[in-house]
């Protein structure tokens, strides 16, 4: 049995991008930005719900910083 390489996630995301068309391409950005603005909202407003988890919320509110950025359409 051949062993198949695994497929990092840049190469996923890459692969997505090039498949896409690009109104398609243009409502995974909305979504991906809507996302997480809701997330970072809920750590907002429900932070003890947050606390517990195996993932710190300032690594969520870190990447939500970084999606605005990149994908933000305030550019």
């Amino acid at each position: 049995m051949a062993n198949k390489k695994q497929t990092t996630n840049e190469q996923a995301f890459k692969n997505l991008i090039k498949a896409l068309h690009p109104f398609e391409l243009a409502l995974l950005r909305e979504r991906v930005l809507k996302i997480m603005e809701m997330t970072e909202q809920d750590i907002k407003d429900n932070p003890e719900k947050w606390r517990d988890g195996m993932i710190s919320p300032n690594l969520y509110t870190g990447i939500a910083e970084q999606v605005k950025q990149h994908l933000g359409f305030d550019q």
